[in-house]
């Protein structure tokens, strides 16, 4: 059985759906997807399975939010360029009387569209042997998740609290050093001084070295100070573009 169906190199690919060579030894297609296609590069930047094929010509928020729409396939078409120029985005909802949360229209969505671009030409640059990968490329960390495994070092037992603090140690790492994060939902929630300040030394450490970020939130970027603290928001502010998401919520299921 060939891959071409499965595959998200399959369109970038002379040699898709050939059952020569389109199949699970296929070093590109192992190198993004792992050998039982769950696994490699995609497993490894902890993109949700249920975004995985959320790739940029299947974005669905066209007819709602076209300009967003334009920014994000401009930016993706050009998604090593811009990630190498430390170029970030914030994509946030803008709250309406049918949506007002401004939650549900596409945000996540375009980010993760960005990240699949972005670990595809890398793995198609490793394959033709012109760049490398070394460390995680790319890295997808929903916030209320991270303010968790931050909060786990503090309970349980002393073994407990160690391990699980070595396990932040190492998220914290990717978060900082991969060389395009998505922070999803960020000002979700609120948070301590001492979390805002491990926060703000990931997001100044990205900036300092001009890698690339795209955060998605519920929030307008001048009200993020009100929830993360004014050098937070003056970080995200000076390293991204705005990028506003509007429409209804079309996460609701309706009979």
């Amino acid at each position: 059985m060939t891959l071409e169906d499965t595959c998200l190199l399959a369109k970038y690919c002379s040699k898709a759906g050939n059952p020569l060579y389109c199949h699970t030894l296929c070093f590109p297609y192992t190198r993004l997807h792992g050998e039982n296609g769950d696994g490699g590069l995609l497993a490894v930047a902890n993109i949700p399975k249920k975004y995985r094929n959320s790739t940029l010509e299947r974005l669905p928020i066209k007819e709602e939010n076209p300009k967003a729409f334009a920014i994000i396939q401009r930016y993706g078409q050009k998604v090593v360029e811009k990630v190498d120029e430390g170029v970030g985005l914030y994509l946030y909802g803008v709250p309406s009387k049918e949506n007002p949360k401004g939650v549900g229209n596409g945000k996540t969505t375009s980010a993760i569209a960005i990240l699949l671009e972005y670990l595809r030409e890398r793995t198609i640059l490793e394959a033709k042997r012109e760049r490398k990968i070394d460390e995680v490329p790319a890295f997808f960390m929903k916030m209320a998740k991270f303010q968790n495994i931050y909060n786990s070092q503090f309970r349980g037992s002393n073994d407990s609290q160690a391990e699980n603090g070595d396990k932040y140690q190492a998220l914290k790492r990717k978060m900082m050093k991969c060389d395009l994060l998505v922070l999803d939902d960020i000002g979700l929630r609120g948070t301590t001084e001492a979390l805002q300040n491990e926060i703000y030394e990931i997001i100044d450490e990205r900036d300092t070295n001009e890698r690339s970020t795209i955060f998605t939130s519920n929030v307008p970027l001048d009200k993020i100070a009100g929830i993360l603290g004014e050098q937070i928001a003056s970080r995200i502010e000076g390293m991204t573009l705005g990028v506003p998401f509007y429409g209804k919520d079309n996460r609701k299921k309706s009979l």
